[in-house]
């Protein structure tokens, strides 16, 4: 072997071998940052987003109250007193207990835990009035697992904002929904435009810090052009805005302008 072949070997050795420690280095790093960035989520799901379910409790009650007279499209769940709710953004089920007994429950979700959560969790106990059908890893942008016009009720409550496409998602609403099915929705509004808040929205929204630390979600992600958009009728809603105490209250500063209403496919 002459001498430039040992010198391109002990170079390819040398050089290779650094490679190798900068990609096992740049692999621990983003492992690292990936379990930091869900066990940040997690806190604030259990925090800020607990506290913020209490906040909306009257307000839910009114929301979900039509669903105990609910009657459902499909003749079997309908011999049984039953319906079909479908919820995008399920987080820790805050919103189950006001889902009627024997409800047939689809949970759409980015959360792969969240099954083992619901059914065999520390507060599954609370849970057994629901019967789940399935589980759907995903933000709703795509339903297609979900047959047209098979499902009663859509349910999402500060979940748009964390869609891929909230185009799509509201699409898919509409879709899945039967005639005469509900769409019934509470979702965070940006500040007014020009104002200081909003201004902050938008700089933590296009520089990515706010959704890469709370499960996507755009601040100034306005969904009511979206649920005007694809046809739905008997549209009604309010704008609703939240006080009251919770532990961090500058999450609630950044999203606490809503609007809660209902739509009929």
């Amino acid at each position: 072997m002459s001498g430039s072949d040992l010198w391109i070997r002990d170079l390819i050795t040398k050089y290779g071998l650094i490679t190798i420690i900068i990609i096992i280095f740049s692999g621990l790093i983003s492992w690292k940052w990936s379990r930091f960035r869900q066990h940040y989520f997690e806190t604030f799901l259990l925090g800020f987003e607990s506290e913020c379910a209490e906040l909306t409790r009257t307000y839910k009650k009114r929301l979900f109250a039509p669903l105990e007279k609910f009657v459902s499209h499909d003749e079997t769940l309908r011999c049984l007193g039953r319906i079909r709710i479908l919820e995008i953004g399920v987080k820790t089920g805050n919103n189950l207990q006001y889902y009627p007994d024997g409800t047939c429950f689809i949970a759409v979700d980015w959360n792969r835990k969240l099954e083992e959560y619901l059914i065999n969790g520390d507060r599954s106990w609370q849970f057994t009035h629901i019967i789940f059908e399935r589980f759907i890893i995903g933000d709703g942008s795509s339903l297609k697992e979900i047959p047209t016009g098979s499902v009663d009720a859509v349910v999402t409550t500060r979940s748009l904002c964390s869609t891929k496409s909230v185009s799509k998602t509201v699409s898919e609403i509409h879709r899945v929904l039967a005639p005469e099915g509900k769409y019934l929705f509470l979702e965070h509004l940006p500040d007014k435009q020009g104002s200081f808040i909003g201004w902050i929205q938008i700089i933590l929204t296009k520089t990515k810090i706010w959704p890469i630390f709370f499960g996507g979600c755009q601040l100034n992600s306005d969904p009511t052009k979206y649920i005007t958009k694809y046809g739905f009728k008997d549209m009604k809603w309010e704008n609703i805005t939240l006080q009251g105490y919770v532990s961090q209250p500058h999450h609630l500063l950044l999203t606490r302008h809503h609007i809660i209403g209902s739509a009929t496919r």
